[in-house]
This record gives structure tokens, C-alpha cells and sequence, in this order.
């Protein structure tokens, strides 16, 4: 019987593994966010963990993680960086006209409502895709940004529940702080399932492994 309930194998046992990662995951992630320039490459890292060794079960969740956050650190800070300044042109220029604009009935307000509605998707979805695209292939920033909008734009309604993903986990870390230890990376988790079936796509005929390499990325076991 005890056999049985700790055997690795048992669903429940792997559950709840499972689930330790996930909080592990979380827990490092946000103590490598503390510096604030290091969120991007923390982003990229805790995905690639959570897809890598959480989802596939290959590999182990820190090993992994440490892995992508020091590989990717520099492309990471220049990412967000880059991210930064659109964000704030926005908040400065926008943030201020959108409640007026909404309570405005005249048609070009509407129209101007729905320009910066679309803005913000695509601002908010460029952290959806970029910083899974930056943990998968090793391309320069341009490169990325320019596959990120490819993705935003192709898989807009992807797009969309990604970005309210994103919205919603940030929106409960912000009215509790202390989530910051269940809710990065289950939140990493669904928004893999949106975006792995896409990404596998961007994977090369001629890229393509052999039978005898770990095609992890390619949902293989």
C-alpha cells in the first residue's frame, strides 16, 4: 500500500511534484525580477523551465531555469528596454485621452478608442510572444520582434487570451503581493498550451531533429 502512494509513477505523487515545481519556479522568478531590468530574461526563463521540465518532464525545473535566465540575461535587459519606451510613450500620451475618449459619443472618439484598445494588445502581446520566442531560438533582437508581431497578428485570438493571461495574473499580483508565490508559474503553464502549438510551427522542416535527439520543443516524450 505504501509502495503504491510513494511510488514516483503514482498520478498523484506527480501532481503534487508537479505543483512544487510550479511553486519553486514562481519563487525564483520573482527574486530575480527584484533588479526590475531582469524581469524580461526572468520571463524568458521561467517560461522555458516551466515548458521544458514541468510540461515535458525533461530536465529539472532549476537546472533549466538558471540555464535560460544567464543565457539569455543580455538580450533580455535589451528587450525590455527597447519594450520600455513604447510603454511609457503610451502611459504618457494615451493613458490620459482613454477615459475621455470613453465617455466621448462622437464617432471619431470611438475610432480613437479602438486604435489605442488595438495599441495595447499589441504592446501587451509582444510580451506574450517575445520573451517565449527569446527561450526557444537563438536570434537576434530584431529577428524576435519581427517573429513576435508575425505571431501577434497570425494568431490574434491566441493574441488575445494571452494578453488577458498576462492582465489577469498581473492584476492579482498586484492586489496581493504575496500570490507571487502560486501565481507566475501556473500562469506560465496556460499560457504555454495557448502558445506551444504555434511556436512548434516556427520549428524548420530542415531544423527538424533526428529520432535519436531530445525534441522537447516538439512536444515529443
Amino acid at each position: 500500500m505504501l509502495e503504491a502512494v510513494f511510488n514516483p509513477e503514482n498520478a498523484v505523487f506527480c501532481l503534487i511534484n508537479r505543483i512544487l515545481d510550479l511553486i519553486l519556479l514562481s519563487l525564483i522568478w520573482a527574486l530575480c525580477c527584484i533588479p526590475v531590468l531582469t524581469i524580461g530574461a526572468a520571463s524568458s526563463a521561467l517560461y522555458h523551465a516551466v515548458v521544458k521540465a514541468v510540461r515535458y518532464q525533461r530536465s529539472y525545473p532549476l537546472r533549466e531555469f538558471w540555464k535560460s535566465f544567464r543565457l539569455n540575461l543580455k538580450k533580455g535587459i535589451l528587450i525590455q528596454i527597447i519594450w520600455m519606451v513604447p510603454a511609457a510613450l503610451m502611459l504618457a500620451g494615451d493613458a490620459p485621452l482613454f477615459f475621455v475618449l470613453l465617455a466621448g459619443g462622437e464617432v471619431q472618439d470611438k475610432v480613437f478608442l479602438v486604435f489605442s484598445v488595438l495599441k495595447l494588445l499589441i504592446l501587451v502581446g509582444m510580451l506574450c510572444w517575445i520573451y517565449p520566442l527569446l527561450s526557444r531560438f537563438e536570434e537576434s533582437v530584431l529577428r524576435l520582434a519581427e517573429a513576435a508581431l508575425y505571431l501577434i497578428l497570425r494568431y490574434f485570438p491566441i493574441t488575445l487570451l494571452s494578453v488577458f493571461l498576462l492582465l489577469g495574473a498581473a492584476l492579482l499580483l498586484a492586489w496581493e503581493p504575496l500570490l507571487v508565490a502560486v501565481i507566475p508559474g501556473p500562469a506560465a503553464l496556460l499560457l504555454s498550451i495557448l502558445l506551444e502549438p504555434p511556436l512548434r510551427k516556427m520549428v524548420r522542416y530542415e531544423e527538424m531533429p533526428g529520432e535519436d535527439s531530445d525534441a522537447w520543443y516538439m512536444g515529443k516524450r
